[in-house]
């Protein structure tokens, strides 16, 4: 039997944006980040209450009223 691999690379992108771009794509991380976070911690608590896991469909229901996610989906 022979092992397949997976190769998986990245791609690094460098960019010199000026102020206005600058600060749009801070803005845009730090939401990604907030709703990461939120959604950590709500798989967290439904884990805690209710000892199972949530699914894709459930958190993306979920964060579809969270105003971070709200923030970043335009």
């Amino acid at each position: 039997m022979s092992k397949k691999t997976k190769n998986i690379g990245c791609q690094q992108v460098l960019l010199h944006p000026d102020k206005n771009l600058l600060a749009i794509l801070e803005y845009l991380c730090a939401q990604a980040n907030k709703v990461f976070n939120c959604s950590v911690y709500y798989a967290r608590q439904v884990f805690f209450q209710e000892n199972r896991f949530v699914t894709q469909g459930e958190l993306c229901g979920q964060m579809k009223w969270n105003r971070h996610f709200n923030a970043m989906y335009a």
